[in-house]
């Protein structure tokens, strides 16, 4: 069982550091996204000289950062919790709606998968619009399948690993610098 505990802590490791430079990416993306949106205002209003494709090139952005935001923000447990009610209940009652809460998320999860895939397929056959060189199907479909199967793999490892070793710190957030946890 040890090496078990040893090979699940090393997997979190790994994933860690792969949410690590996705929260990285995310950030400039959205800096990005609203340093273009910034620039398309002005053009917009003061120049009355709009940019064309940068509203599009906004949306998918955004998009895109929203869905690997909400990954980041799942795997950090920053995620809306009743902390301070969880914190008094018996452990039982706490490993039992954690694992129900990743039964649903698993499931949701599970669905996107295939929403995904068929909205990107149906999307894909339509011409590109709004000045991107590529169809909608790229920064409205793909983004949600790709968070789908994200968070499919990361619940599915919260799950394993907090059956594993039983660590509630795999499910609760952590207080970190320059902020924490509201008691």
């Amino acid at each position: 069982m040890c090496g078990m505990k040893q090979s699940i802590l090393a997997v979190g490791k790994g994933l860690e550091k792969g949410m690590n430079v996705l929260k990285v990416f995310t950030g400039y993306m959205i800096f990005l996204f609203m340093a273009l949106l910034f620039l398309q205002v002005i053009m917009r209003f003061v120049f009355n000289s709009p940019i064309y494709g940068i509203d599009e090139a906004v949306t998918a952005m955004m998009i895109w950062s929203m869905c690997l935001g909400w990954c980041t923000v799942y795997w950090d447990n920053e995620h809306a919790i009743l902390e301070f009610i969880m914190k008094k209940m018996p452990k039982w009652f706490r490993k039992i709606i954690f694992n129900l809460t990743n039964l649903l998320i698993l499931v949701i999860s599970y669905v996107y998968i295939p929403a995904g895939y068929t909205l990107f397929n149906m999307q894909k056959k339509m011409p590109p619009v709004g000045g991107l060189p590529f169809c909608k199907a790229y920064y409205y479909a793909l983004p949600v399948l790709v968070m789908g199967i994200l968070m499919f793999v990361l619940c599915l490892y919260k799950t394993i690993a907090f059956l594993i070793t039983g660590d509630e710190s795999i499910c609760v957030p952590e207080e970190k610098e320059g902020g924490g946890v509201l008691d």
